[in-house]
């Protein structure tokens, strides 16, 4: 458990709580209901798989602290285990309870079978009614206590679930039993029958049931669990010339770190010195490995294969791209998209409604039944409350969702949350920024346009305003003045106007470096002979000093190899594909062809890029963009779900709702492909979970038996409960394999 750090006043604060005892969606409201009444709390996150809880709360002292929020849990009748500020701790320790609660159902299973098996072959072994009540004694008494003290615990909260619907039912079997054991002379003679098998039954089939989804719920998020095992625990600092091996926490910011061939690496920096490949496949799912060299970026997590290197450190250990995909798809895998709000509502009202509906059924075959009437009212009341558990309605959602995002983790595509997911496989448009996204954003000068001065002496301005920008095309500029030497003023002032241009100021005078239709509202004057002559070039980075125009520098971009392929699958779902550059139409139509877009929107500001999602969405249609610049994030956030690459800048990861840590763009249309996918398992686990209630409840209760003679015995019914729940798991899980795009 990770000691919280105090909050300033008025702050808000996050708390994730690791609780016991939660295992089916009526746990997860009452859980919710307890902590929403705290006045202070804002969003209140409850994840059934892993059994965690994060709360964001404003603390206020000796009235809402950490304490609270757990004496609100745990008067709501579930156990909270510790706390901590990060759902990996808190799962840690939510872990080791479910192991432990997973060896308890395993030895409680064992008895429950060890002294079921005679008792279910009671009448072949001429067992008297006294043995059979000392057999079934440990079976109920031992075997179910587990349900048994979520019943006491609903007894003092005054709110029913699963592990309430269970007991009641063994009960009611086994007290019915032992009265017919003890007085048989009171009831009719046709309803001295004792329902051990019944009893023995139900407990063996729900808690084999609970420890195999318990076994198949793991797995589901076997993705995270890869990244945690991954990630490295040390790493090698270099201090003062000599070299110690520290815990990965001890490491600071710009230490420098060495990594030996095959060793991880375990932070995010930039190579001083060395050379070798790197596999970064744990990250980004591309298989083949990356050739780095002084200069380059490397991430945490990933594994150094054949050469030493020497390596800045650019993030502390915990903030590395692993550390927080970790926790990203952690907190992704805890939210709730929204058909799981409506699964919830309806999961409240289930047990009550369920305890309404075996009462009634009881009543029923008192009152109208045929005899023995007490045998069949008791038969139809365990019945209906063993079959109606919600279990399988709470855990159709987020299994998938658990399932769904581990599996796009391994694909390289990070979603932010779950609604997201949900949103994916229901888009209609998708627009492509060109630079950098389209292109492998690394422009190079492939020429230039002198009308005033020399070439070198453009070079030299353009190099001052481009020193501080972080645009491909300053990256461009910036190599082409170191390659030739160019010498760089220095800059009195900066100004970068994204998606348009910089203005600096050198020594008295003003210099401009950006696109032509800025420069000109600028107030620069480029005469129609020139303009005509600029038309004919692709793409520009114009430069003007105190008002008037020197020329431009013509770039030029790769296509990214992927990029053809990416819009021919996003096209084959059934997707419009657009390309909305900044740049002139003359190169944002020369990428569009080579990519196969046949629609663009050229020389358009950032927030031009905004309207233009704005406009799609006014007319009902669901739109994703996909950039990776600064100027990129006004559409981003606007945008249905906002599509970031890991090689963008911060503003455009933090704008979108999904990052593609792999170059490769043909991952869109997988993840697209892997959300429609999840649509459907979800709406197959509901469908299932529905229609195994509606169905089994109404058999359950003896609607067959008028005119069919069937009457469904408990022990069947809760054979068949807990089958429900483990092909709810099972089917979830088919997300996980390789082979489910």
């Amino acid at each position: 458990m990770s000691r919280t750090a105090k909050s300033a006043p008025g702050a808000s604060r996050r708390v994730v709580l690791p609780v016991r005892g939660m295992h089916c969606a009526s746990c997860v409201d009452k859980v919710e209901a307890a902590l929403n009444r705290l006045e202070g709390v804002g969003r209140v996150s409850v994840d059934l798989p892993s059994r965690t809880v994060a709360v964001d709360f404003v603390p206020v002292p000796g009235k809402l602290e950490v304490r609270t929020l757990r004496r609100a849990v745990e008067k709501a009748g579930y156990d909270v285990l510790g706390e901590s500020e990060s759902r990996s701790q808190a799962e840690s320790i939510s872990l080791l309870s479910q192991q432990e609660e997973q060896r308890v159902l395993m030895t409680r299973l064992q008895v429950a079978l060890v002294f079921s098996v005679p008792l279910m072959l009671a009448h072949w072994l001429n067992l008297s009614p006294y043995t059979a009540l000392l057999l079934a004694v440990p079976v109920q008494v031992w075997g179910g206590k587990h349900f048994h003290q979520g019943l006491s615990r609903a007894l003092l909260r005054r709110r029913a679930d699963m592990d309430a619907l269970v007991s009641l039912s063994t009960w009611s079997a086994f007290l019915y039993s032992a009265y017919v054991v003890f007085l048989p002379e009171t009831l009719p003679p046709a309803a001295r029958q004792t329902q051990w098998d019944a009893v023995s039954g139900l407990i063996v089939f729900v808690t084999l049931g609970r420890w195999l989804e318990s076994q198949t719920r793991g797995k589901t998020n076997e993705a995270v669990v890869k990244l945690m095992r991954m990630a490295p625990k040390t790493a090698r600092v270099v201090r003062d010339g000599a070299e110690f091996t520290v815990p990965l926490a001890e490491v600071s910011v710009a230490e420098l770190v060495r990594v030996r061939p095959g060793e991880q690496i375990g932070i995010d920096g930039e190579v001083v010195s060395g050379r070798s490949t790197v596999d970064e496949a744990l990250l980004t799912g591309e298989s083949l490995p990356v050739e780095k060299s002084p200069g380059t970026r490397v991430w945490g997590g990933t594994l150094n294969k054949n050469g030493a290197l020497e390596i800045r450190v650019s993030r502390p250990g915990d903030e590395s791209a692993l550390s927080r995909i970790v926790e990203a798809v952690r907190e992704s895998q805890a939210t709730k998209p929204k058909i799981q709000r409506y699964v919830d509502k309806v999961a409240a009202w289930f047990v009550p409604a369920v305890l309404v509906l075996s009462s009634l059924a009881a009543a029923a075959w008192l009152n109208w039944g045929p005899e023995p009437r007490f045998l069949f009212a008791m038969t139809c009341f365990v019945s209906v409350l063993a079959c109606a558990c919600p279990c399988a309605l709470g855990l159709a959602t987020p299994l998938a969702v658990v399932a769904g995002i581990g599996r796009a983790a391994e694909m390289g595509v990070f979603i932010r949350n779950a609604e997201i997911l949900e949103e994916l496989g229901t888009l209609d448009v998708v627009l492509f920024d060109k630079t950098g996204t389209l292109t492998l954003g690394r422009p190079q000068v492939a020429g230039s346009i002198v009308l005033r001065g020399t070439e070198d002496e453009m070079l030299a301005w353009a190099a001052a305003c481009e020193e501080r920008s972080e645009h491909p095309f300053a990256a461009a500029i910036r190599a082409l003045a170191k390659e030739r030497r160019a010498p760089i003023s220095g800059v009195d002032s900066f100004e970068a106007l994204p998606g348009r241009g910089v203005i600096v100021r050198s020594g008295g005078r003003t210099v401009r470096a950006g696109s032509l239709p800025w420069l000109k509202e600028e107030g620069v004057s480029i005469p129609q002979d020139d303009a005509t002559r600029f038309s004919e070039e692709g793409s520009l980075l114009g430069v003007a000093l105190d008002g008037e125009i020197l020329g431009a520098f013509r770039m030029e971009d790769q296509v990214r190899p992927s990029a053809r392929a990416a819009v021919d699958a996003l096209k084959a779902l059934g997707l419009e594909v657009y390309l909305v550059s900044g740049d002139r139409n003359a190169a944002a139509y020369r990428v569009a062809e080579q990519v196969g877009i046949g629609t663009v929107f050229a020389e358009v500001r950032p927030e031009e890029k905004a309207d233009i999602v704005r406009r799609f969405q006014s007319e009902g249609k669901k739109v994703a963009m996909i950039g990776e610049g600064f100027n990129d994030a006004p559409a981003l956030s606007h945008a249905d779900v906002g599509i970031a690459l890991a090689s963008g800048t911060d503003v455009a990861i933090e704008s979108a709702d999904l990052t593609l840590m792999n170059p490769d763009l043909t991952s869109l249309g997988r993840a697209m492909r892997l959300s429609r996918r999840i649509r459907l398992v979800i709406r197959q686990n509901l469908a299932w979970a529905f229609a195994y209630n509606l169905l089994l409840i109404p058999v359950a209760a003896g609607a067959l038996y008028p005119r069919w003679g069937v009457l469904l015995r408990p022990e069947f019914a809760g054979a068949a409960m807990a089958l429900s729940s483990i092909s709810v798991a099972l089917n979830s899980l088919r997300l996980r394999r390789k082979d489910a795009l």
